[in-house]
């Protein structure tokens, strides 16, 4: 069985600026937002912000202590704020009167947290101030299979991995999240499971932020992180659609890469999924069934997105046999109106191995067809349009 591990590693794609005389109080902040490994947290004495932002580059956040207000009486902070610019200021401070209070506000501080403050309101307002200035947007990368079957989860799980083989950096910038909550192919797969009971996040998705995303993901070395959750009944819960959306919006902002599994079963989401991924891959078998339910989600997604969405045909279980496949690559053509549509050898004693020993492909023979095909694909596809 393969173990859970609790580390995530730091993706560093976000730097936060600390400002406090208080060295407790620099270490607490500075611990409670370097455990959740997406923030790279810079400390400095209070003295250092009146000097302006740093020479290497603005960050997304700046968290001043300005202690009991006396630093407010002065001149020198609102110059120092000028220079600062739009980058959102937390101020953090003990009880403030009336006038140190609307001295705060002429600063255009973007939030302010009385000392002593819960370290959960901390996180709040760092994630919601966050203008971004240090995060590219994140490509979302959605698979959808035509029918079931026809190898939508594998794809995901091999295009996750490669993103991830790179580099340990972007291992830790790529996630894959798998809406299939039926079944949850892409943790049963790999033999991981959470321990964590996602009912009450399910009932309550304003419970979910980037703190517990830590506390829910699954994660295999040295590999991406998985978000992948067996509940059912969630499609029909009443805030089933809310909590997908938040789980989306902050692994979006918690990673570079996001890899959807995304089973083809109408749910409140879908739309929406298929309406703002940068890039779609449509999976589907050479057999009359799914090749007819691949053109109708060809043409849907299109309707959705026009002609400009980066959709990827993929011809899955190719049989290499010179009569083993009733489709040429030119009938599939003429079938989608498409050119240049992909195809992945059918490798079945592979998948068999990989499954049953719960590894990916590329764990098991790397140099195997199928991997070798699915390499190619993301290769012109993935990394082709890397960011």
């Amino acid at each position: 069985m393969n173990a859970l591990s609790p580390k995530v590693l730091p993706t560093r794609r976000k730097r936060i600026a600390l400002y406090s005389s208080d060295p407790q109080l620099r270490r607490e902040i500075a611990t409670r937002l370097d455990a959740l490994a997406i923030y790279d947290v810079q400390v400095a004495e209070t003295e250092a912000f009146l000097a302006g932002p740093p020479a290497e580059g603005r960050p997304s956040v700046a968290i001043l202590d300005v202690g009991e207000g006396e630093l407010l009486a002065g001149s020198r902070l609102v110059d120092a704020r000028a220079a600062w610019a739009n980058v959102p200021l937390v101020a953090l401070s003990g009880e403030l009167g009336s006038e140190q209070m609307r001295n705060l506000v002429r600063l255009n501080a973007a939030d302010w947290l009385r000392k002593p403050f819960d370290g959960k309101e901390l996180i709040n307002a760092v994630t919601f101030h966050d203008s971004g200035s240090q995060a590219s947007k994140s490509r979302v990368i959605t698979f959808i299979g035509a029918t079931g079957g026809a190898g939508a989860t594998t794809l995901a799980l091999s295009a996750a991995d490669h993103l991830a083989s790179r580099s340990a950096e972007r291992a830790a910038g790529t996630c894959l999240v798998d809406l299939d909550f039926q079944h949850a192919n892409c943790s049963a797969y790999l033999n991981v499971y959470t321990e964590f009971d996602i009912e009450g996040v399910v009932a309550n998705p304003d419970r979910l932020d980037v703190e517990l995303m830590d506390l829910i993901k699954l994660t295999r070395k040295p590999g991406f992180t998985l978000y992948s959750f067996e509940r059912p009944s969630l499609p029909f819960a009443a805030n089933g659609q809310d909590f997908v959306f938040k789980l989306l919006d902050l692994a979006a902002y918690r990673f570079e890469d996001v890899v959807i599994d995304l089973p083809n079963v109408e749910t409140p989401w879908q739309n929406s999924v298929l309406s703002t991924s940068d890039e779609i891959f449509v999976v589907f078998e050479l057999n009359i069934a799914s090749l007819r339910h691949a053109k109708h989600l060809f043409q849907r997604i299109r309707g959705l997105r026009g002609n400009g969405a980066s959709i990827t045909l993929v011809a899955n279980k190719r049989k290499r046999k010179l009569f083993g496949n009733h489709f040429s690559r030119g009938e599939l053509e003429k079938i989608f109106r498409q050119p240049h549509i992909k195809a992945v050898s059918l490798d079945t004693p592979l998948l068999t191995d990989a499954l049953n020993r719960a590894l990916l492909p590329s764990e098991v023979h790397a140099r195997a067809r199928f991997n070798k095909d699915v390499k190619a694909i993301f290769r012109e596809r993935l990394d082709a349009k890397a960011r």
